[in-house]
């Protein structure tokens, strides 16, 4: 806010008509245009049977608002249909249901819980002190209880809207899980329609989201758990996705091997195929190979036979082929010439191919998209690659080369540059 002398907007001046002040109420959209707040809306149709309703009784409806008490006449109105003699009330543009207090009034007493950092006991006395003479002697606020619901609707009709947008589908899920402090507070703030305080923040932070996305980066749904949360916390979360979307039309899901997940699809989604995405495995790879050579043409050939092989054990389809491949690895270490960065590949490899293999065994497949890495914005030099499911060791081949030309900033031709490289012996 500017300090200093502020020109007055002339726009917000109330008139003295007759002794009496009044002012023009903002206009808001409702029903495709515009009408003034406080407005009544009076329904035509029975919401049951789609009868013409008629009048029941009138009422005059009392409401506490920033603009002082607002009296406003309303009608009870009656299904006509003698068979179904449905109640129904007119709606106040501004007043959710029959609540005395309207929305914009429970929005400055949010802003001045939040902004001025207020507990709710506190914030309703700001109220009161802030509304004197507008209601009454002493002022009126809403209680706590009426503005912590009021905040919970307000969360559950942004998880509505979230539900509720269109979405370019593949057939894919991606889910995967990372702590709330890296990037995700304005994300979280967006979705319940407010800004945390810092003691709030300092709560959350340390806690864990799971994101469920689509290819594309949508992400469908969100669920904030403690540390290392059990399979059950994340069931909510994929029973909501499968109202959702239909089992029939998600052809996989891809997730790391985090157990939560793992034992959440089991429940949820039991016949869809599940995918481990050893990205950030061939990113690790890659990574320690970047921090030994910074040229990746003076790689020597039996480093470059280490990098291969690693890249293809990760991205194995069964138990058999990891198996196999995780034994030439083996016998390519005996080599006593290979450098520093092959050494500690060899023992990134022994480190994550029990877990990769028993994950083949129980059905699970390699996924090399980076979705999630994307959208938890942990990739930083190494850029996206858009593949498939890797299936054929030229696959393989092309993904490597696109991942080592990107961190050492050159790009291989094709697959038979790396063949030359090898037998040239840089």
């Amino acid at each position: 806010m500017s300090k200093g002398n502020i020109s007055i907007n002339k726009n917000m001046a109330k008139i003295i008509d007759n002794g009496r002040i009044t002012q023009e109420l903002p206009l808001i959209l409702s029903g495709g245009r515009m009408t003034h707040l406080f407005s009544p809306i009076s329904p035509t149709n029975c919401i049951v049977c789609g009868s013409p309703l008629k009048i029941n009784e009138n009422y005059t409806r009392y409401l506490i608002t920033s603009y002082g008490i607002i009296e406003r006449p309303v009608s009870y109105w009656i299904c006509s249909n003698p068979g179904c003699g449905k109640h129904h009330t007119d709606m106040i543009l501004g007043v959710t249901g029959s609540a005395n207090y309207s929305d914009e009034y429970k929005d400055r007493q949010i802003d001045v819980r939040y902004n001025g950092r207020c507990t709710l006991w506190n914030t309703r006395i700001v109220g009161e002190i802030y509304t004197k003479g507008l209601t009454d002697v002493s002022g009126r606020a809403p209680c706590s209880t009426t503005l912590w619901k009021y905040e919970q609707d307000g969360g559950k009709i942004s998880t509505q809207e979230l539900a509720a947008q269109e979405i370019n589908f593949d057939g894919t899920l991606y889910i995967d899980g990372y702590f709330v402090k890296v990037g995700w507070r304005k994300f979280i703030e967006a979705q319940i329609g407010r800004a945390f305080t810092d003691t709030e923040w300092k709560k959350m932070r340390y806690k864990i989201i799971y994101v469920v996305a689509t290819k594309d980066k949508v992400v469908l749904d969100f669920e904030i758990t403690n540390n290392m949360p059990s399979h059950v916390e994340l069931i909510p979360l994929l029973q909501r996705i499968k109202e959702r979307i239909p089992e029939a039309q998600i052809k996989k899901i891809v997730s790391d091997e985090d157990r939560a997940i793992i034992g959440a699809v089991r429940v949820v989604f039991p016949k869809t195929p599940h995918a481990f995405c050893v990205y950030h495995q061939m990113k690790t790879v890659t990574k320690k190979f970047e921090d030994a050579f910074k040229q990746k043409e003076v790689i020597p050939v039996q480093d470059m036979e280490i990098y291969e092989t690693a890249n293809e054990l990760i991205a194995a389809e069964n138990a058999i082929e990891s198996t196999i491949l995780y034994r030439r690895i083996m016998n390519l270490a005996k080599n006593s010439e290979l450098s520093e960065a092959s050494r500690k590949v060899i023992k990134y490899i022994n480190k994550i191919f029990v877990n990769n293999l028993n994950l083949l065994k129980m059905g699970f497949i390699p996924e090399t998209n980076n979705t999630m890495e994307e959208i938890f914005s942990l990739i930083v030099t190494i850029q996206p690659y858009k593949s498939r499911l890797l299936i054929t060791k030229v696959h393989l081949i092309a993904f490597c080369e696109e991942l080592m030309a990107n961190v050492f900033q050159y790009r291989f031709r094709n697959a038979q540059d790396i063949i030359e490289v090898k037998h040239s012996g840089h």
